[in-house]
């Protein structure tokens, strides 16, 4: 799979090591991959490709394909990846997870060329693997147990490289095609939108074969109910990579000061929080206020007082509930919208403290980003 753009997002997995500055990630999801794989070449594959021998070496030719067979997967997002460090574009982390491998970028490509070089590296990499692994078949003719598995890890680097060439938004031939049409029209949304329905229509087909497999071919249930998953992450990464691209689009040279509520209704932290409720919550109508003693303390919201037993609302103060300020609720007015966006996305209380020269200005809020990016999206569709 080509590198995903996912600003702000940071893997929930294991991180294991680093390689050229590039942090590997383990996802939980990668586990279960891992036993199933694990357990369908030891338990079924080598058994029937190579009977008669001792279950331990099954197993332990099955540990070793799929460890190979991940290193595999690595080696394809570290292709795309190096190729996009080379060409500019920064890449903090890879996670490999139940569907393979993602890489985040740090920004899309600039031009349709490092497009182009990025999304081939991948497919051209699990070809070099596939003819190292035809090669290692070939030297290991006297031991068949290890001819099999250089034999399957062949045949997997191969059709990895197929299947990533299918022309359709997220997998590499997808940004291919991005590329080429992005290059012909000059528009770099037209050309995702393009790459991502064509994504959706072969996610479609993945999931109308998984199902034909599970009710035509007995037997078949499990690859059936893959093809069905495969298709459904596919369909769901196709059309949010569109839809990223557009919010992207639609914040492009706007700043904080554009959609900053001013004239901010500020709370004292010695208000007790049942006049919270009713002189700010219950009155305004908002799910949070900043809290003040002349300068910002913190911030008050409607899932901190919620936490207050009704018993205690009339003891307990703002100051005692308010979620503490730090760095990441604070925003200049001239930041770009977009990084305001990344940063918005980590506060627990969805508001972000516009200060300027020590003194807040103004207050960036989710539902007020969401309205700009939606009433964008209306005139941009007109």
């Amino acid at each position: 799979m080509a590198p995903a753009r996912q600003p702000g997002k940071h893997s929930s997995g294991i991180n294991i090591f680093r390689i050229a500055g590039i942090r590997i990630s383990l996802d939980f999801s990668w586990f279960v991959i891992f036993s199933l794989l694990l357990w369908s070449l030891s338990a079924g594959y080598f058994p029937h490709i190579f009977p008669g021998q001792p279950q331990r070496i099954y197993w332990l030719a099955g540990l070793l394909a799929t460890f190979l067979f991940f290193a595999s997967v690595l080696i394809h997002e570290l292709s795309h990846s190096l190729v996009a460090i080379r060409l500019g574009i920064k890449i903090p982390s890879i996670t490999l997870f139940i569907f393979g491998g993602v890489s985040q970028m740090s920004g899309e490509a600039p031009n349709p060329k490092t497009e182009l070089k990025i999304a081939l590296a991948g497919p051209a990499s699990s070809f070099v693997l596939a003819i190292i692994f035809l090669a290692l078949r070939n030297a290991a003719a006297g031991f068949p147990i290890y001819s099999a598995v250089f034999n399957y890890l062949m045949y997997i680097n191969f059709a990895l490289g197929i299947f990533n060439l299918f022309p359709g938004f997220p997998l590499d031939g997808g940004r291919v095609l991005r590329a080429i049409w992005w290059w012909w029209k000059g528009s770099l949304s037209r050309a995702t939108k393009l790459a991502a329905d064509v994504g959706k229509g072969f996610a479609v087909f993945l999931i109308i074969l998984g199902g034909l497999q599970i009710l035509l071919v007995r037997g078949a249930f499990i690859s059936g109910l893959w093809f069905i998953f495969i298709g459904i992450f596919l369909r769901s990464v196709a059309a949010g990579s569109y839809q990223e691209l557009e919010r992207r689009h639609a914040l492009e040279g706007a700043k904080v000061k554009d959609i900053m509520i001013e004239n901010v209704v500020q709370v004292n932290p010695d208000t007790h929080v049942d006049r919270l409720i009713k002189d700010y919550f219950l009155h305004y109508g908002f799910k949070g206020f900043p809290v003040s003693n002349g300068a910002p303390v913190g911030m008050v919201s409607l899932a901190g007082v919620r936490q207050v037993p009704e018993a205690e609302q009339a003891m307990r103060t703002a100051g005692e509930v308010m979620e503490p300020i730090s760095g990441e609720m604070i925003v200049p007015p001239d930041m770009p919208l977009a990084d305001a966006m990344r940063k918005l996305r980590a506060v627990p209380s969805e508001r972000l403290l516009v200060i300027d020269q020590g003194r807040l200005v103004g207050l960036v809020t989710k539902t007020g980003l969401l309205r700009f990016l939606e009433i964008k999206k209306v005139l941009n569709h007109e």
